[in-house]
């Protein structure tokens, strides 16, 4: 089965190139690709390896694919060797508005999908997703071509009570302390967990003390996907609890400020609220405050937000969140070891109460956690 479909774009083959080049980003404009997870130690040219999984109507696949073809800014060609085995290839061709950007498909289905008869089927169903799929892919170079070039800050895309997040570029952010904070730790944890392996978005560049450069992390947040679909809520709760011993596990300068007994780095806004979903992984943001500690404390400051931290969503999102925290709070609790946690909610509740953000209502749920009293 033969698919073709093309579409034009506002940019030069190059600039459209270095986006295409990266193949865990294809799950960004391609809607039926749920996730990208590389399987070659090479990221990019011939000999790339990679797992997809695919999502159209019921069907679940995780497709093998592997680059076959690699003509920096002209040509890319992945083999299938799934379920649905094929060649598809992404040609770039240069025209007067900017590139052409043509989708080529040579598919087999398999055997029980009923030869021609579910071809002529599969056939305009592929077509429409995969035309969709390029309009996505123009409006994410839009998108990226409205973020700047990374020569200055661009626009605004969030504000936390200290801090902006401005665009920078295509592929980074600049975060920026709007109390003129030094940033100086953030920099440094970032700089340790991309060394210890550990998900946090990299460091790129540091403007000033009060000003970094760092990888943009697309996806919603863990929390945002927890809104949306409830029943993943044992599967996030058990993720954030081995986040934190995973953490637990990487060394704190020996420099760095003590806030419980304890050698590990720790987070203290660890939460589902800072980690991304990039392409279904967990990203953890947000370091300003990481210290040195024990994962233990660490996870009962978590517990202690869990339960306590107002919403800032809709009124219907509010009161799913309500109903959802207990339980996510009780199964994050049992994955990581409740009587470790629970032996340090005071002392972490302590610390929360230092935070001169916290709401009335928060403040007094904190307390309440501290007593025993909150239901």
């Amino acid at each position: 089965m033969e698919i073709q479909v093309s579409i034009d774009l506002p940019a030069a083959p190059t600039e459209v190139w270095s986006y295409l080049r990266d193949v865990t980003k294809h799950s960004e404009w391609m809607m039926d690709a749920r996730s990208v997870e590389l399987t070659s130690e090479v990221s990019e040219g011939r000999g790339v390896t990679f797992v997809c999984l695919t999502a159209v109507g019921p069907f679940r696949l995780r497709d093998h694919m592997e680059v076959v073809e690699w003509e920096p800014e002209e040509l890319m060609a992945v083999k299938h060797s799934g379920l649905v085995a094929g060649v598809g290839r992404f040609t770039l061709s240069p025209i007067s508005a900017g590139t052409r950007f043509s989708w080529n498909e040579s598919i087999d289905l398999p055997w029980h999908f009923a030869g021609r008869i579910g071809e002529r089927l599969a056939k305009p169903i592929l077509t429409a997703i995969w035309q969709r799929n390029l309009r996505s892919l123009r409006k994410r170079i839009l998108q990226r071509q409205e973020a700047g070039t990374g020569v200055e800050p661009g626009g605004l895309i969030n504000v936390g009570s200290e801090w902006e997040l401005r665009h920078y570029g295509p592929d980074h952010v600049v975060r920026t302390s709007t109390r003129e904070r030094d940033l100086s730790r953030e920099a440094e944890a970032l700089e340790i967990m991309t060394s210890a392996g550990f998900p946090a978005p990299q460091l790129a560049e540091r403007l000033s003390a009060s000003s970094l450069v760092i990888e943009r992390i697309e996806g919603p947040t863990m929390l945002e996907d927890l809104t949306s679909r409830p029943w993943t809520l044992n599967r996030h709760a058990k993720n954030l609890a081995r986040l934190h011993k995973a953490l637990g596990k990487i060394p704190a300068p020996s420099d760095w400020e003590s806030v419980s007994e304890g050698d590990s780095i720790v987070h203290l806004d660890l939460h589902p609220g800072t980690i991304k979903l990039s392409n279904g992984k967990p990203i953890v943001l947000n370091w300003s405050s990481s210290s040195r500690g024990s994962p233990s404390f660490d996870a009962a400051v978590t517990y202690v937000i869990l339960r306590t931290a107002e919403s800032n969503s809709g009124r219907l999102a509010r009161l799913l969140i309500g109903s959802l925290r207990k339980r996510f709070a009780k199964v994050f609790v049992n994955e990581f070891g409740a009587v470790e946690v629970f032996a340090q909610v005071r002392e972490a509740a302590e610390l929360r109460l230092l935070d001169l953000n916290l709401s009335p209502p928060e403040r007094e749920a904190v307390f309440a956690l501290a007593r025993g009293e909150l239901d």
